[in-house]
């Protein structure tokens, strides 16, 4: 008996770990590229588009912060910075700021 205690602990490691691997691919998508794909944000390019034609000024780059799921698009415009936040889920913008 204890000599299949020996081999069934071992045996039911690997089993385990063999089973961790694929709960792993089924966590949420943890790069841009893959929200998209799985429908939870819009595409960049999309709201890059909207958020230049509303918003004049020179075009500095944009950020996305995974957490919120908002792209910050920054401008420059007069000396000041501007921060536009749009919801990468709606394409909407949710918050304009001017830095002095």
């Amino acid at each position: 008996m204890r000599m299949r205690n020996h081999l069934l602990i071992p045996a039911l490691v690997v089993i385990g770990l063999s089973l961790a691997v694929p709960a792993q691919a089924l966590r949420a998508p943890n790069n841009v590229g893959d929200l998209v794909r799985a429908g939870e944000i819009m595409p960049f390019e999309v709201i890059q588009r909207r958020v230049l034609q509303d918003n004049p000024g020179e075009y500095m780059g944009a950020q996305f912060d995974q957490g919120t799921r908002v792209y910050r698009f920054r401008f420059l415009r007069d000396g000041n910075l501007i921060n536009v936040d749009v919801d990468a889920r709606t394409g909407q913008p949710v918050r304009r700021r001017q830095s002095y």
